[in-house]
């Protein structure tokens, strides 16, 4: 493995379209790049699979310039339903991490070393009333579990991406999944 490859982190999210995923990768991408000074490259689907089936959305974090714009093997993958899982945890890398909504996971093998279930969609529902909010409590944990990026420029970018009358719903939300609890398990 490179150099240049060691320092490259990639996080992909997968889950239905009405998961806001492009918005999460992009407010990521712009937190790494405009607030804590890395070079990030973000990619989404923007197929039919966008407007509801199965989506994902990437984010490509590196000190150094990224020669590639696709993640073919990713360090962190979050899943909000189990036919993203199905599709993308081939591509989690054996060390990697894996963060997935508690309540529609089926599955109790898996290959990576970390992996944490959060009840990503019960949170979005009983804490924020807002089920559109579940990609701001899938980043607030994120950014709890894998710190590559400051808290504080996620919100700075988060803050800066959405409308001024939202703004403390969307804190609130990013702030239960930087507080959810967790089924954490090893491989």
């Amino acid at each position: 493995m490179s150099p240049a490859a060691e320092n490259k982190f990639n996080v992909r999210f997968g889950g239905a379209g009405t998961h806001g995923l492009i918005q999460v990768a992009r407010i990521l991408a712009e937190a790494a790049a405009i607030y804590d000074d890395k070079i990030a490259l973000e990619s989404c689907s923007y197929g039919p699979e966008a407007r509801g089936n199965s989506s994902r959305a990437e984010v490509i974090i590196s000190d150094e310039a990224i020669d590639y714009p696709r993640a073919e093997k990713v360090d962190c993958l979050i899943v909000l339903t189990q036919e993203a899982y199905d599709k993308y945890a081939a591509d989690l890398k054996p060390d990697g991490v894996l963060i997935a909504d508690a309540g529609i996971m089926t599955s109790d093998k898996y290959t990576v070393a970390r992996v944490f279930m959060v009840p990503f969609l019960e949170i979005a529902q009983k804490q924020c009333q807002q089920m559109p909010l579940i990609n701001m409590i899938a980043l607030g944990f994120f950014s709890k579990v894998c710190s590559r990026i400051k808290t504080e420029s996620i919100q700075h970018a988060m803050l800066a991406r959405i409308p001024k009358e939202s703004e403390k719903l969307y804190l609130h939300a990013f702030n239960c999944g930087q507080n959810a609890e967790a089924i954490q398990t090893n491989a």
